[in-house]
């Protein structure tokens, strides 16, 4: 089975395009969505109907959940908080009934279990190696045949197995035991490029392969600025001593997991 798998999609419908493009070139046999399909960019209701049109195993984000008022944005970032408000005086009906009928948490039938921040809780972030390492026990314990725990809300790549934090600039190889899988941001990067992420699982092969996709940024860009948002809402661009202590955390995980 080959699943594309897609995370914080967040309104960007060039991004999600691009990512759609590129998997179906792949040959998936299904999707994945890890929820946060709105917020943010200016196409939220585009990217509800392009997902609800992949017949894809969806799950609900928080910003999702904040969308259609069942969740409050106090938690959010004050750019979250504006887009939030536009996003959710825009959204159809058609959109909103899609959105409020997306679970928390979905699983498969060959063993991947989907949840956007954390099993219990969409606005939890899952970024330490103690916490994922909680979330993989309770799947294999709880969870019969659980093999892989797709997660999102961080925006950010990650592969953590029991062993530590993997590589994901090469196939990530999947362990016997359960392994926790990170996609990315499809539509609100907070890279120091911008780029739509997103995930190809093989679960045929025992690979994933993490994809990190040009796409029409400048475009989005122009769109949100001709609806009066903020043309950062596709880019939240670290700054440089940001990235490099990031990097510094990755390269010292990846040093103390060997």
């Amino acid at each position: 089975m080959r699943y594309g798998v897609l995370a914080d999609i967040h309104g960007n419908l060039r991004a999600l395009q691009m990512a759609v493009q590129t998997l179906d070139s792949a040959g998936v046999d299904r999707y994945i969505v890890a929820g946060d399909l709105v917020g943010y960019g200016p196409e939220p209701n585009e990217c509800v109907e392009l997902v609800a049109g992949l017949d894809a195993i969806c799950i609900a984000g928080n910003h999702d959940l904040i969308a259609i008022g069942r969740m409050s944005a106090d938690r959010c970032i004050v750019l979250a908080q504006h887009s939030l408000s536009w996003t959710s005086s825009v959204l159809t009906n058609r959109s909103r009934m899609f959105l409020g009928a997306l679970p928390l948490q979905a699983r498969t039938d060959d063993g991947v279990v989907v949840a956007h921040g954390s099993l219990d809780d969409p606005e939890e972030y899952t970024t330490r190696p103690a916490t994922a390492r909680d979330q993989l026990a309770r799947i294999s314990a709880e969870i019969s045949g659980a093999r892989v725990l797709i997660l999102g809300h961080t925006h950010r790549p990650w592969a953590f197995s029991r062993s530590g934090t993997l590589s994901t600039r090469a196939d990530v190889g999947l362990p016997e035991d359960a392994i926790h899988l990170n996609p990315g941001s499809v539509g609100q990067s907070r890279e120091l490029r911008a780029r739509a992420r997103c995930l190809l699982l093989r679960l045929d092969e025992g690979k994933a392969t993490f994809l990190a996709l040009r796409y029409d940024l400048a475009g989005c860009q122009a769109a949100l600025r001709d609806l009066g948002l903020s043309s950062r809402s596709c880019h939240l661009r670290p700054s440089l001593p940001a990235a490099g202590a990031r990097a510094t955390r990755l390269m010292v995980r990846r040093l103390s997991s060997r």
